[in-house]
């Protein structure tokens, strides 16, 4: 009984660690992808009644439709960051009809749109966020995109996301983890 007892606690020691290093602040370093920042923490009463408003858009695309696309995808994003599954669903429907042309963006827009279990959008937005690399590479005039990291997010087997900002508001996780992740890429 007591081996079983050290035995698990020493399991909880080791998955607590990892969490608390995978998704640790680090000094910044040039040419290097930009580190998580502090994300580990609970949300303060302030935080959890202000919602996030996102970010200004930053960069100038080549064509509007393309814009016009990647502002709804930002947008469900932000409500993802919120935890607003309602929203996420509300842009996601103007998602599938403004993407129409393209059938992957607008089909798996449409099963964020149908679905009301914030759990599933977010697997659903996963699979959005690889359809959207073609669209946006090459897609710029001017600025720049940054495609971001969770190490965390789907048990821990990790994920990205598209923002207008260097600035980490998760997804995945909404004000549970807010802050964790990385600059993974940026798109010129």
């Amino acid at each position: 009984m007591k081996r079983s007892l050290r035995s698990l606690t020493m399991l909880s020691l080791i998955a607590g660690s990892l969490m608390i290093f995978s998704c640790k602040n680090e000094e910044n370093k040039d040419d290097a992808p930009e580190p998580m920042q502090n994300e580990m923490h609970q949300p303060d009463e302030q935080a959890k009644v202000e919602t996030y408003k996102g970010e200004e858009m930053q960069a100038e695309f080549k064509d509007e439709n393309t814009a016009e696309i990647y502002t709804l995808y930002v947008e469900i994003k932000d409500a993802f960051v919120n935890t607003d599954a309602e929203t996420a669903g509300e842009k996601a429907a103007e998602l599938a009809k403004k993407a129409s042309e393209n059938e992957g963006i607008a089909a798996i827009a449409n099963t964020i749109a149908e679905s009301d279990d914030v759990n599933k959008q977010r697997e659903a937005f996963s699979k959005l966020t690889e359809a959207m690399e073609p669209v946006l590479m090459n897609a710029l005039e001017s600025g720049a995109i940054y495609k971001q990291y969770c190490p965390m997010a789907f048990e821990g087997k990790g994920d990205y996301w598209y923002s207008n900002s260097k600035d980490i508001f998760n997804p995945y996780y909404g004000d549970k983890m807010l802050k964790c992740g990385r600059v993974e890429a940026t798109i010129q």
